[in-house]
């Protein structure tokens, strides 16, 4: 089939997906490390808020598949785009990180050997290792759209093929599966690498290739879409209660992120929150100026959020409420935590990339290359986020 040139069209439905992405990492962020974070309803929680990095991987194949699809690409000024937007925010954290966790002191050599250590890996907080499978995405990206458009006929098939091996992967990293060599070192250690995460990377992909039938079908099979992410909800949280209180697996190892359970709720998650986008765009997109300026600031609030839990942190250690908090019910202190923290988080977060949107800050800030002139006045506002 022949690449043809085709306009790049917005597609609004992407711009509520990734507020609620980010939303489900800072979710999963400030559960893991409030002062309940070993409790029964933390793991719960957990286990469901876990599918954010699927998702956010299902979202960025989508993205791209969309954009760059059918389209006459020019694979150097490609990954000269992609990679300046992904690299530079990913060194000023790196850096950032480094100073906030009280390593600026470190002699010289120390310092250097952890930054070097930190970039080549994306150590320096939790949340770094995505800048990494991203610039991996963006690498493979001619690749993977050649197999997307070589099995155009046979999607069904292609998704079903990386179905298995996705469930087959979850499964030796829940047993540790140890046969040796490089197979060894990556199940034990498969957060960074992007064969982690195929399945969500191909899914994207399919679903961008048949953005209009998949679109309709989501739409009209909505209670579908919905009742699945319920089910599979459902369902890990159960396998979370047999792990955790059948089986003596400890919160974190009961709830953690690569299991079976999680592939099926990761697309079950991604599938809703793109029916969200869908309904949200086909009523008009309400407040689509707010929505596209916190949507903008969404990948600062990635990059930013860590930092400011770790504010949180020592402000209530400071204070006494951390101690405190570890006497109330679980329920009581997860309520807060999501209800109130989290927006909080999400708020603050989004501030080094909002405020520094119009300067040349805004590309280390945020991901987002310096608005200028006319384009400023025609884009989306720090007020308008603010006003969210």
């Amino acid at each position: 089939m022949a690449v043809t040139p085709r306009a790049r069209t917005h597609l609004h439905a992407v711009d509520l997906m990734r507020v609620l992405t980010v939303a489900l990492v800072v979710g999963v962020h400030t559960v893991t490390h409030s002062a309940v974070s070993d409790s029964l309803a933390a793991g719960a929680l957990t286990i469901v808020l876990h599918t954010s990095r699927e998702v956010f991987f299902v979202l960025t194949a989508l993205v791209l598949m969309h954009g760059y699809g059918r389209r006459r690409v020019r694979w150097l000024g490609f990954w000269r785009r992609r990679y300046l937007c992904v690299a530079v925010p990913y060194l000023a954290w790196t850096v950032i990180y480094i100073v906030a966790d009280g390593h600026a002191a470190d002699p010289l050599g120390s310092l250097l050997a952890r930054l070097g250590t930190d970039l080549l890996f994306g150590g320096a907080k939790y949340q770094m290792y995505f800048l990494l499978v991203s610039m991996q995405i963006y690498l493979c990206f001619p690749v993977i759209r050649w197999v997307i458009r070589a099995t155009a006929g046979h999607h069904r098939l292609l998704v079903g093929a990386c179905a298995i091996f996705q469930l087959g992967f979850a499964l030796a990293v829940r047993l540790q599966w140890s046969p040796g060599g490089v197979i060894t070192a990556w199940v034990h250690g498969p957060d960074a690498v992007l064969p982690s995460y195929l399945l969500y990377v191909i899914a994207g992909g399919v679903a961008a290739w048949h953005l209009e039938a998949f679109t309709a079908w989501t739409l009209a099979h909505r209670r579908h879409v919905l009742g699945g992410a319920a089910l599979t909800a459902a369902a890990g949280v159960v396998v979370f209660l047999l792990e955790r209180l059948a089986l003596g697996q400890t919160t974190v190892a009961a709830s953690g992120v690569f299991q079976p359970v999680v592939v099926l709720e990761s697309l079950a998650v991604a599938w809703t929150f793109f029916l969200a986008g869908s309904v949200w765009a086909e009523r008009g997109s309400p407040a689509r100026r707010t929505v596209h300026a916190v949507s903008d600031a969404t990948f600062g609030v990635y990059l930013a959020h860590p930092l400011v839990l770790m504010g949180i942190y020592w402000a209530t250690a400071a204070t006494g409420l951390w101690v405190g908090s570890q006497r109330l019910p679980a329920a009581l202190v997860l309520f807060v935590a999501v209800g109130v923290v989290v927006p909080l988080v999400y708020a603050v977060a989004a501030l080094p990339a909002l405020l520094l949107r119009s300067t040349p800050l805004s590309l280390a800030a945020g991901g987002r290359p310096r608005r200028r002139g006319r384009t400023a006045a025609r884009g989306h506002t720090t007020a308008d986020a603010v006003a969210a």
